[in-house]
């Protein structure tokens, strides 16, 4: 993992869907559930959520991300590429 020096809001305000799993998270902890086997069911199906977009941001940030090297590339390479001659 890479050091960032953004704080935690700024993060998460670029992953809304990430946040709102932690906000869903925090109520928990708010809420008036008797049941701790009710928490807990709660609790990690709100992990493996999270954990779900977590993936799936990264998937999409690493698609773009190669997306536009090879972008550069096919520039570049078009732009060094041979001539054609009619002659």
């Amino acid at each position: 993992m890479s050091k960032t020096t953004k704080s935690l809001e700024e993060r998460l305000q670029a992953h809304p869907e990430l946040k709102q799993h932690l906000e869903d998270l925090l109520d928990l902890a708010d809420s008036g559930i008797q049941s701790a086997d009710k928490v807990e069911e709660l609790v990690v199906g709100g992990i493996k959520g999270m954990g779900r977009q977590a993936i799936q941001d990264w998937a999409e940030q690493q698609e773009a991300a190669i997306s536009q090297a090879l972008r550069k590339a096919n520039a570049e390479a078009n732009a060094n590429g041979k001539k054609n001659s009619t002659g």
